[in-house]
């Protein structure tokens, strides 16, 4: 039999290697997101700042509530173990799938936004063609008409 204390050490490093992989698995997502959309230097440098601290910050607290804030060696071990198994075994196809899914992600966006810009484009085009009409016309040519039309009036046809 083993003891309690030898139990507990066991889950803990177990969940040491779980929280390794779920690490790499987010850093993967974030791969699989620069692959979808371009990114810029300076921004896959913030993402990985942000990805660091947050990935910093939930280590300490996973050290913190399993081990009372004790740092075990085979804490260490099992954190670096579950991230290496887990890139080298399914990483890659897991990294084309989100890509993949990003990429459809992405283009439904575009799509819906083509569709939802397609009023703005007509309302654009016609305060160009009104623009085009004044600058062409005059300012009180213009107004001449729009009144015309508003109340109903044909254009008279001036007598000579």
């Amino acid at each position: 039999m083993m003891s309690e204390v030898i139990r507990q050490e066991t889950a803990v490093f177990l969940l040491s290697v779980l929280h390794g992989a779920g690490l790499t698995f987010v850093y993967d997502l974030i791969r699989a997101l620069r692959r979808a959309v371009g990114h810029s230097l300076t921004a896959v440098s913030a993402e990985d700042l942000l990805f660091w601290i947050a990935a910093g910050f939930s280590t300490f607290c996973f050290v913190f509530f399993r081990t009372d804030g004790v740092i075990r060696g085979y804490v260490a071990v099992g954190i670096a173990l579950g991230a290496i198994l887990y890139h080298f075994s399914i990483s890659d196809p897991l990294l084309g799938v989100f890509s993949r899914i990003f990429v459809s992600i992405k283009r439904m966006i575009c799509l819906v936004l083509r569709f939802l810009s397609w009023p703005v484009k007509k309302c654009c085009h016609f305060w160009q063609k009104t623009i085009e009409i004044v600058k062409k016309n005059g300012y009180n040519n213009f107004m001449k008409k729009i009144r015309g039309n508003c109340y109903g009036r044909k254009k008279e046809k001036t007598k000579q």
